[in-house]
């Protein structure tokens, strides 16, 4: 980097510039370009190798936290606005006491990290929602029971059947297969996927005893420690149906509150499968965009090992 600004031949960089891409402060890359300039040697920069590149300092975690409110408070204002709303934040919590004062760069920082954030969590399958609760379809008065598999950055339904809701355990494993076919397949084989699944959860059914010990041991020997974490309030059903879907799918109405009168449900059949699948395709044809494909390295590893868990062959 600091040859650049010698080579008669090229256009140097900003100082700026080339201070973030040697991952130094401001201060700290005049420093190390004078002792460069003073002796053109690796042992002139010895401090830099030995200097760590990144110092956490008292305000730091303050502005982690206030970069959060000021991107919810104006997500589509520019990162140089969003800097300055965090300035003033900061301004406003600081304290006398407090000496430092961050600068523009690093406000502009956090600013950028916490907007980088929000977009890997709105990838597909970043994080997936494993949920089940009590159903209408469309020209029915009977009540099924759905298993659901819902990205939670784009609100797409993975994969989803119809099942009993005493076997969650094989309710999840038909889901699971209609999503590792759904993935595999256009639309969603053509997502913009993150490349690591940060989390997944799972509304636990009336079979509680499978989500137990054997299942934390089961994660933890496919290395999947966290992952497909049990989710077992008793007013677990349809949590995340609520939170990403709504009331609706289309014209299915789910019914969280009747999840637990098992008397109720009617046996699920061909007709219904048809119809209820149906009614995905046509919410999920509803969320993807024309041009929304991006660079296509597939779904995530730990999506699918969690997917070929649920559906042991």
């Amino acid at each position: 980097m600091l040859l650049k600004f010698e080579d008669p031949n090229a256009i140097p960089p900003t100082v700026d510039r080339a201070a973030e891409d040697a991952g130094l402060s401001l201060n700290r890359y005049y420093e190390v370009h004078a002792a460069w300039r003073a002796s053109r040697s690796l042992v002139s920069l010895g401090t830099f190798a030995k200097s760590p590149r990144n110092r956490t300092l008292s305000y730091h975690a303050d502005l982690a936290k206030l970069a959060v409110d000021v991107v919810d408070a104006a997500p589509s204002e520019s990162v140089r606005k969003q800097a300055l709303s965090l300035g003033e934040a900061y301004a406003r919590k600081r304290k006398p006491k407090d000496k430092d004062t961050p600068s523009y760069n690093t406000l502009r920082k956090f600013v950028e990290n916490e907007r980088r954030r929000r977009a890997v969590a709105m990838q597909p399958g970043n994080a997936v929602m494993f949920d089940c609760c009590a159903c209408q379809l469309p020209h029915s008065d009977e009540i099924f029971f759905a298993f659901l598999i819902i990205d939670k950055g784009s609100r797409l339904v993975l994969g989803a059947w119809l099942y009993d809701i005493g076997d969650s355990q094989l309710g999840y494993s038909f889901a699971a297969a209609n999503a590792i076919e759904r993935i595999s397949s256009p639309p969603l084989n053509g997502l913009p996927w993150a490349e690591e699944m940060e989390a997944s959860e799972v509304v636990v059914g009336l079979d509680a005893d499978f989500w137990g010990a054997k299942h934390e041991e089961s994660m933890r020997s496919l290395k999947l420690d966290g992952q497909l974490r049990p989710v077992t309030s008793s007013r677990r059903f349809g949590i995340f149906i609520r939170q990403l879907i709504g009331d609706r799918m289309g014209r299915v109405k789910f019914l969280p509150g009747q999840s637990k009168n098992v008397d109720n449900f009617a046996e699920e059949g061909v007709d219904e499968m048809i119809r209820f699948l149906a009614e995905v395709d046509a919410y999920n044809a509803g969320l993807i965009e024309a041009g929304t494909e991006g660079e296509n390295w597939g779904a995530p590893a730990a999506l699918l090992d969690v997917l070929n868990y649920l559906t042991p062959s």
